[in-house]
């Protein structure tokens, strides 16, 4: 799933000239090197990143839940 986001994240990256939308991108893609990011920051912070790379609002808990996925905290634990 965290793939998925770093690939949209690059794309946006890759097909925007707006300085704002390029820096704030070059922070998100730093943050989400880190296979962990989600289970590190709280669900408003992870919202906002979701919201920014495009996810739509009626998709974001979904997708919350998915990166934070039990099995996914266990390894995230080990």
């Amino acid at each position: 799933m965290i793939e998925k986001l770093r690939e949209i994240n690059d794309d946006i990256l890759s097909t925007t000239e707006d300085t704002d939308v390029i820096n704030r991108h070059v922070l998100i893609k730093s943050i989400l090197d880190d296979d962990n990011c989600f289970f590190k920051m709280n669900i408003e912070y992870a919202y906002a990143i979701l919201r920014d790379i495009g996810i739509p609002e009626n998709e974001l808990k979904y997708i919350y839940m998915k990166l934070i996925d039990e099995k996914e905290l266990k390894n995230f634990n080990e």
